[in-house]
């Protein structure tokens, strides 16, 4: 019920963009294939799921590091029917890196890359959009600038008289849900617990030797964590099973009530 409440929430928006005659946002839910769509369409209807993100049901994954490298996956859905993903990147503060996957119908629509770099001073923002239909690129367009002030006064140029390169995004958005369900390359295992008064922190690595490494910040304790604590051996190279919500760019542990569940009962 409550996602059929939002589906109308995200209708109703794009029905009152404007009073009087139909704004072209008005058609987007109404058309069936996502193929029928034209560039225009497509921004109006990313802006549409971006105006109501609030209301969408969030996955979110740990914060997955390599080296001075990081990412994590924010997945946003209607009815288990994913309408963003978001995957956000930074190294070590020298750059960050937003990549945005639109769908409709359950077919990507729209990528979204927003780049911005401390090296250069006269493109430290780029804007890039590739438009898709049948998993195929079919325009892509760019805008760059010393500022994200700068940027958001630019148009979009499109990339002329060159054949979009082939990229099989399938294969991209199977390890964005990978990342998102820590699954196969992100399958994470307990490391090790540490404790001090800067912080204290569950460090897991990846199940295969030389992947990633994530730390979720323990903010209050549970059974579960005294048990990590007191044994860290018994669940070393374990498979974990808790919750996390990220905070400030942070994966923050959601402790478990005491009457819902035990430590034993965590450790899958």
């Amino acid at each position: 019920m409550r996602n059929l409440s939002l589906l109308f929430l995200l209708t109703t928006f794009i029905l009152s963009c404007q009073q009087g005659p139909k704004h072209p946002q008005a058609e987007l839910l109404s058309q069936q294939s996502p193929t029928a769509m034209n560039p225009m369409e497509i921004v109006q209807y990313a802006d549409s799921i971006e105006a109501s993100i609030g209301d969408l049901d969030k996955a979110v994954s740990l914060i997955y590091s390599s080296g001075e490298k990081s990412f994590h996956i924010e997945k946003y859905s209607i009815n288990g029917k994913p309408m963003v993903i978001v995957k956000q990147s930074g190294n070590e503060g020298i750059s960050s890196f937003t990549e945005k996957y639109y769908f409709k119908n359950d077919s990507l629509v729209l990528i979204r890359q927003v780049a911005s770099s401390r090296k250069s001073s006269n493109d430290a923002v780029k804007n890039e959009r590739v438009f898709i239909r049948n998993n195929v690129p079919f325009k892509k367009d760019l805008r760059f600038a010393a500022n994200q002030q700068a940027l958001a006064k630019l148009p979009f140029q499109e990339y002329r008289n060159t054949k979009l390169p082939f990229t099989n995004y399938a294969d991209s958005l199977i390890i964005l849900n990978d990342a998102l369900e820590g699954s196969n390359t992100f399958e994470m295992v307990f490391d090790q617990y540490i404790a001090a008064e800067a912080g204290s922190y569950v460090l897991l690595k990846s199940k295969l030797p030389g992947g990633y490494t994530a730390n979720v910040k323990v903010n209050e304790r549970d059974p579960f964590i005294d048990s990590l604590e007191m044994d860290p051996l018994v669940f070393k190279d374990t498979k974990l099973s808790f919750k996390w919500a990220l905070k400030n760019n942070e994966a923050i542990y959601v402790p478990v009530p005491v009457k819902v569940t035990s430590a034993k009962g965590l450790n899958r």
